[in-house]
């Protein structure tokens, strides 16, 4: 059997998307918890793809590292970290339970929330506006510093220095 029939024909299942997103939940909540000391660690480079770009958060980073202080019961850290952790680990836990109950029983507990196109705008538009506060927030912090630093033509800039050097 090859993979790509297995992904086609897993849209026909019931049990296969939900194991997958119960097994995706599952190591979302137990990624931080085990890997404490490694995501906490002051140095540890950031693995963001738009944090690397650009040098400025996006509207996930740091949920990882607020996860993993939340589950050792650092609320405050946590909530340093990313504003939205209490809400994104109740989320988590209300779908793993959610998601058990659908394998238990084989039948749906509800249908999908995002199907009305009104509500992955409105989903949208809060993350957009998010990352705007976000980003202002983050160049009114002393972010400038940062920014100059991490981006990747500030990278580059420094390499050529380097080599010329």
């Amino acid at each position: 059997m090859r993979l790509t029939s297995f992904i086609t024909r897993s849209g026909e299942s019931f049990f296969w998307p939900r194991l997958l997103a119960l097994a995706l939940l599952a190591g979302m909540l137990l990624f931080p918890l085990l890997a404490y000391d490694w995501v906490t660690a002051p140095g540890r480079p950031t693995l963001c793809p738009l944090r690397a770009v650009t040098g400025v958060p996006c509207p996930s980073c740091g949920i990882t590292r607020a996860l993993a202080h939340l589950e050792r019961g650092h609320w405050g850290e946590a909530v340093r970290c990313h504003p939205f952790v209490p809400a994104v680990f109740l989320l988590v836990l209300a779908l793993l339970g959610m998601l058990a109950f659908e394998l238990a029983t084989g039948r749906p507990f509800i249908g999908n929330p995002l199907r009305s196109r009104r509500d992955v705008y409105l989903v949208f538009a809060g993350l957009v506006l998010f990352q705007v506060v976000r980003t202002v927030l983050f160049f009114l912090d002393g972010g400038w510093a940062v920014f100059r630093r991490e981006n990747v033509l500030a990278r580059l800039w420094a390499l050529v220095q380097a080599l010329v050097d």
